[in-house]
């Protein structure tokens, strides 16, 4: 995550359920609270949508986020919105704001114990 966001103070994340977080080293904190809980998590992207100008762009995404519990694989499904600022030739993520997608659409339970 280092390499990705720009490190600046006006950096913002916005994670599910959390308040805004501003400035490079409290999201790299966030990030690292994230991935150290986060066992056996799988992320795959889908409906990705790109637009960019010459120094801004920003990618919309579901993130399908697949997780093993003891009642067996869940599915959790986010809808997030990424900013992007290209800065000394090198494109760094400015926001990250991710929103839950309630409710799972009928057939798509994963699996069971």
């Amino acid at each position: 995550m280092i390499g990705i966001w720009l490190n600046d103070s006006t950096s913002q994340c916005i994670h599910p359920g959390w308040d805004v977080l501003t400035g490079f080293k409290n999201i790299m904190t966030s990030w690292q609270k994230i991935f150290t809980s986060a066992q056996d998590l799988e992320i795959k992207l889908s409906n990705i949508d790109v637009t960019a100008s010459e120094n801004l762009a920003w990618v919309t995404c579901q993130e399908n986020l697949f997780s093993i519990a003891s009642s067996g694989v869940q599915l959790s499904k986010v809808h997030s919105t990424n900013l992007f600022k290209k800065q000394n030739g090198a494109w760094k993520m400015i926001l990250h704001h991710a929103s839950p997608v309630s409710g799972l659409p009928a057939g798509e339970k994963v699996s069971e114990n």
